[in-house]
């Protein structure tokens, strides 16, 4: 290509009687494009991606015209300006294709090859469980899943607490460490946090240990009315301490146990404590759930409380640490750690089970006063007086029956001016509210309801097998709305929750 130059020529011509103009003219000169540069000889993009190539020309600022074309146009098309110096470049399709930037007239061509590909838009990570507690991994989840590439940076930002290769992630030392995934295309990233404690080193929280000394021990350790029960009766165990793997406590949000205790001694009081959250610690508000006795006084025992668990625990299995030491010494706000002179501890295992339910409160004077099924292969047969705040989940009640039978179901009321809605959580996904879930109303809206009340339930062929729930609401006739869900606070009303196993 050559530019092109003004050459002003002024001729001047010498004559008798002085100097005159004779003419001028303008004349082009052309110079020559020695090389052309584009701004990129590689791209990458994804379908419907625009990416923008410049050229630029050496010697700068001539009037260039450069032509572009594609080796395959169903992969790129390309669209540029009039002089060409300016190209948008569009993904269409799968695959790879050339473009070609040819100076007009004569020049050196160059290239740039581009890659069409499905990029990744997001990515997630999801652990997998390993054998051994040191070790886990994590397993990159592409967004679209048929991302072309799918190629991943690993990173730990602490390899003295833990490192990772490929995933796999190995604990060091105690300490916090955050893992972090990044594509190689597109720079996307996912992280997890990661804690690593004991020694050696294991991921996760560990519970720390604890020891003792004297003649201190908790006796009897028992509890009613969880779905499985501790019974222990243990002798002092060596170093005044013994986690009873497998000897558990099963219980429900929302739900309670009786706890009973014998010391070994009238010296001493008992401190309980459930790691309600699976911290690994016991520090956390409400995670004390007793103490019995009292300090610096003999306290002969045996003892006995009613445990309630935290309607918004989530399940798992957790710890309860239970602690008999010295009244004259012990203190009940000290973490339950380390070496504990003049005490004994034992820990046994807690399983919360269950879906987490929304709570419901209500008021006034209104309760089932007897819940009775027939024909389950066990049968409920409640009857008690109405619980406090107007609300009780009674795990140490229980229904269960197979899929396509039926049962019997009768109620009375503690009072004529109510009724009653009951409902069972057929799906086991923690609510009310699916088709068929309230299985039946005793009584009429804005009338008197004598009672009592009968009906047969039936069973859905498609009920989810295992522990669910039935929720019995009775409340004031002309206020109750059996539409209504039966969650949060439900003025004139009490509820009941009770444990249905689907076999």
């Amino acid at each position: 290509m050559k530019r092109k130059i003004k050459i002003l020529l002024w001729l001047f011509c010498v004559g008798i009687g002085g100097t005159f103009f004779l003419s001028c003219k303008e004349d082009e000169i052309n110079v020559p494009i020695k090389e052309i540069t584009v701004s990129s000889s590689n791209l990458q993009l994804g379908i419907g991606e625009i990416h923008t190539l410049t050229v630029n020309t050496t010697p700068e600022n001539v009037t260039a015209i450069v032509e572009w074309t594609s080796s395959n146009a169903g992969v790129a098309e390309i669209q540029f300006n009039e002089s060409g110096l300016v190209a948008g470049v569009r993904g269409t399709g799968l695959g790879d294709t050339v473009l070609t930037a040819t100076p007009q007239g004569g020049g050196a061509e160059q290239t740039v090859t581009v890659q069409v590909i499905t990029k990744v838009e997001e990515i997630s990570l999801e652990e997998e469980v390993l054998a051994d507690p040191a070790q886990t991994r994590y397993n990159v989840v592409f967004t679209p899943s048929d991302a072309s590439v799918q190629d991943i940076e690993w990173i730990s930002s602490d390899s003295t607490v833990a490192t990772v290769v490929d995933g796999l992630i190995t604990a060091l030392e105690a300490g916090v460490t955050i893992i972090t995934a990044t594509t190689i295309e597109g720079g996307k990233t996912a992280s997890v946090e990661i804690n690593v404690s004991g020694n050696p080193p294991i991921l996760g929280f560990q519970y720390c240990s604890v020891s003792g000394t004297g003649s201190y021990n908790p006796d009897m350790v028992q509890t009613v009315g969880g779905r499985q029960n501790i019974n222990n009766s243990e002798a002092q165990p060596s170093e005044n301490y013994n986690y009873y793997e497998g000897e558990k406590l099963v219980v429900s949000p929302g739900g309670s146990f009786d706890l009973s205790l014998v010391q070994s001694n009238n010296w001493s009081i008992t401190v309980v404590w459930i790691d309600y959250n699976g911290d690994k610690d016991f520090v956390d508000d409400g995670e004390q759930v007793s103490v019995f006795g009292l300090q610096s006084q003999l306290n002969d025992g045996p003892f006995n409380a009613t445990i309630s668990v935290p309607a918004d625990v989530s399940p798992g299995l957790v710890r309860m640490r239970v602690l008999t030491g010295d009244a004259w010494t012990t203190d009940p706000l000290a973490a339950p750690c380390g070496e504990v002179a003049n005490s004994t501890t034992k820990d046994f295992d807690v399983e919360i089970t269950g879906k987490l339910y929304g709570a419901v409160s209500g008021d006034g004077g209104y309760n089932a006063d007897s819940v009775i099924t027939t024909r389950g292969d066990t049968n409920l047969n409640y009857s008690g007086a109405q619980p406090n705040v107007n609300y009780e989940f009674y795990t140490d009640e229980m229904i269960t029956f197979s899929h396509g039978n039926s049962f019997d179901l009768s109620l009375i009321q503690s009072n004529n001016w109510s009724m009653t809605v009951i409902w069972i959580d057929w799906n086991a996904d923690a609510d009310f509210e699916d088709e068929g879930e309230q299985v039946v109303i005793f009584g009429k809206q804005a009338q008197l309801n004598d009672g009592p009340f009968n009906t047969t339930v039936d069973v859905p062929t498609d009920a989810v097998k295992g522990a669910t729930r039935m929720r019995v609401l009775k409340g004031d006739a002309w206020t109750t709305d059996p539409v209504a869900k039966p969650c949060e606070q439900i003025p004139k009303s009490t509820a009941k929750d009770f444990i249905v196993e689907i076999l």
